[in-house]
Formats: C-alpha cells, structure tokens, sequence
C-alpha cells in the first residue's frame, strides 16, 4: 500500500507503534518519552520531543520522511533549522543522513513497529468507493463520541462561515447593515445563484433603498433593475412600470446592473431567482430585515416570523418569471423548510459572526441554542448517513454532518477525523 507522511505522523501523534523493543536501524534502544508538539508551520514535524537512547535523555525535534534519503532530497542538511533534530522517522532506511554540522541522525524504521491490521484498514478507506470511506466499520462507534464530534464539525462549519463574513466586512469599511445584506442576499441565492445573488446585495444602494423602504414597488425597481432580470418586452403593466421606475431610479443615481449569470437548470420553479428577488424585495421592505433585528431575536419562533411573507404583488402570483405565467396562483411563501435554512444560515451565522468579532457571548450562545432547538435538516447527505443508522436529531448535528461530509469524507481525510481515528486506533 502507499504510505504517505500524514499516516506516519498519526500513527507517530497517536503512539500506534509497538513500543518494546524500539530500536534505531544502528541498534541502539529507543525509548519515546514523548512524541512532541505536532507542528502544522515550516520545519520539523514534531517539536520539543523527548527521546531515551541508550540510556540518555535526549530533547529536541523529530522529522518524519517516507525514505531516509528524503532528508537530502529537501535540503535538510543545509538547513540550520533542522540541527536540533534528535531522530529521524523512516518508513523506508536507503541512506545514512547527517545534519548541516556533519554528525549523523539516529534513525528509526517505523514500518517494522506498525500493526499490519492498521495499515491494511487504512488503504481500504483510501481505495473505497463508497460515499463515505469508512461506511461499513460506522456501527462499531459509539454514538456518544459520534455526537461529541457532530458538535465540534458544527462550530468549525459556522468559524469557517464567520471568515466569509469577515472579507464581506472588511470590504464595506465595517459596516455591519451592508455585509448583513450582502450576506443576505447570498443565502437567498442558495447553491446555484450564490455568487450572483451575492453580487446583487454588493451593488444594492442601501441608503437608497432605506428612503425607498415603506414603498414596495420601488424597492422591487431597484432589486430586479440591478439584478439586470428586468426584460425589454414588458409583457404586462407592471413589468413596464418597473422598467421605467428603474430607468429613472438609474439615471438619478447612477446604479450599476450586476455582470454575474442567473441560473434556472434543472432548478424549481419556486426556486428561480426572480421569485426569490422578489421575496428578498418583500422581507427587506415589509419585513424591515436588518441587523437589529437579527440581534433581537431570543428564540426560535421569533426567528421564523422573521421570514414570513404573506403576500407579494400581484404579478407574482402567477408567475415565477418575468414573461411566463403560471397555469394557477401559486403560494407566495417561504415553505418550513426554506425558512429553516434561512434561520440557519442567515441569522444564525449572523448572530455567531457579530458575537465573535465583538466578544460578545450571548450571541454566539444565542446561535448554537437555536441550532439545537431546530429539527435535524432534511437532505441528501443526512438521509445517506441515516442509512448507515448515524442519525442527528438537531440542527446542529445535521450542520455537523455536512461539514463532515464535504471536508472529510469526499476528501478522505480520515487521519483528521475522530472516526476514521477511532475506527484506524481499534486493536
């Protein structure tokens, strides 16, 4: 099987190696007291380690290589870095190394100390085709630890959304009413029109929409003129209306129409972007969506109402695009679940986002509470995971799910992930 560097530094981190008996490829007795400090920057793999040879204590780094002729291959030996170095981890010994100093590095052959069984279930997660690599060994995990790493997967997924939020910030100077509505705008979008949607609130003038705010047609000129949706044909009075208000609106105020494509394949109806630029219209003018609201909310029935709609114009009541009507009126609300992905997406990473640049506890608190008030998601992946009887019953667990679909299981990172650990450790 191939063996790469990151299974020899878990099988190093962890101490799944047969200890007794230890010896460099000299013959010399080994005895790690203490693997060392894992080091994630530039230079040696484990730091501040602490090795027993032959009797004397000897405390410095420990470097890990596949071949021991890697050592040269880097440049280590020309490296003053590399001069504390105390052993060399091999998988394979072809060559005797030295430090930039000339005297020679003890080297010690992990492949003789490491259980044939570890190795044998690692290759099988790396080569599976199965959707998660480690599927058929889930049920020998205890739920309790399962659960543990759910919550963890959670709070990585809404760190990594706080970093989005953070560039939106950082873009506006600060402002925390624009990057609420930028952010708004692209969870609107959903997967498939994100970037654009996002776009869209970036080029939205929000103090002219606030003017415009109690005045729902203008507001609707606005979204959809600069979302460049607006068609030429003006199949009915009032998408005629908007053309013109928009037109106006534009020369006054020299707004700029988004570049980005909207996207409808294979796309719900309910879902095409028109209908949502229109709600998103409604929850901004009727709704009176804005960070003080967000801020307010203590639970989760608030937080829902937050997205309620119960009515749009006329017009989108029968259509979900402009120029195609609908055969019967159809609902103008969000469904249950829209909504709920809203809540989760919107306001909690809001909440988490302004509690974490501003310290501010409650909020972060506020966040994971409503998170695990919510029900689990209904999706693909928390149905896939269902099947192997994994099942989550909050929303906080089926973010957790997600994270560790995308970031572990489609990219086989077993090594970094509590199961694949528990399941690689078991004797």
């Amino acid at each position: 099987m191939l063996v790469t560097e990151n299974l020899m530094q878990f099988i190093w981190k962890l101490r799944l190696f047969r200890t007794n008996g230890l010896s460099s490829a000299d013959g010399e007795s080994l005895v790690v007291v203490h693997v060392g400090q894992y080091n994630t920057d530039s230079g040696p793999d484990f730091l501040m380690s602490h090795i027993r040879c032959e009797g004397s204590d000897w405390f410095g780094h420990v470097e890990m290589h596949i071949r021991s002729s890697d050592w040269d291959r880097h440049c280590h030996q020309q490296d003053d870095a590399y001069n504390n170095v105390i052993l060399h981890v091999v998988w394979k010994n072809d060559r005797v190394i030295y430090r930039s100093d000339g005297t020679a590095i003890p080297t010690v052959v992990l492949s003789e100390y490491v259980d044939q069984l570890l190795l044998e279930r690692y290759s099988n997660m790396m080569s599976t085709k199965s959707w998660i690599p480690c599927r058929f060994q889930l049920g020998s995990i205890d739920d309790l630890k399962k659960s543990m790493w759910l919550n963890t997967l959670s709070i990585e997924r809404l760190e990594m959304k706080v970093q989005q939020i953070m560039v939106i910030l950082k873009q506006f100077d600060a402002d925390w009413e624009k990057t609420f509505w930028v952010w708004m705008c692209r969870c609107m979008g959903l997967k498939v029109n994100a970037d654009t949607f996002q776009e869209l609130g970036e080029k939205l003038p929000l103090s002219i929409l606030q003017k415009y705010r109690s005045n729902l047609f203008k507001i609707e000129a606005l979204f959809f003129g600069i979302s460049g949706l607006l068609k030429q044909q003006k199949d009915s009075k009032y998408v005629k209306q908007l053309i013109d208000e928009f037109k106006y609106q534009k020369h006054i105020h020299d707004l700029e129409s988004v570049s980005g494509i909207w996207k409808k394949l294979r796309m719900r109806p309910y879902n095409f972007p028109e209908r949502r630029i229109a709600q998103l219209a409604v929850l901004f003018c009727k709704n009176e969506l804005g960070v003080s609201k967000i801020l307010a909310v203590d639970n989760l029935a608030v937080a829902r109402k937050l997205f309620k709609i119960d009515s749009l114009s006329d017009y989108w009541v029968s259509h979900f695009s402009f120029g195609t009507k609908a055969g019967e009126k159809k609902s103008v609300r969000l469904g249950k679940d829209a909504v709920d992905i809203l809540v989760i997406n919107v306001i909690v990473v809001f909440l988490f986002s302004y509690g974490k640049y501003f310290g501010i506890e409650t909020y972060v608190d506020k966040a994971l509470e409503l998170l695990e008030e919510m029900p689990a998601e209904k999706n693909v992946v928390v149905r896939q995971f269902a099947q192997c009887e994994w099942h989550v019953q909050s929303a906080l667990q089926s973010q957790g799910i997600l994270q560790l679909k995308r970031f572990y299981c489609d990219r086989k990172r077993c090594l970094y992930c509590r199961i694949g650990s528990e399941i690689l450790k078991k004797n």
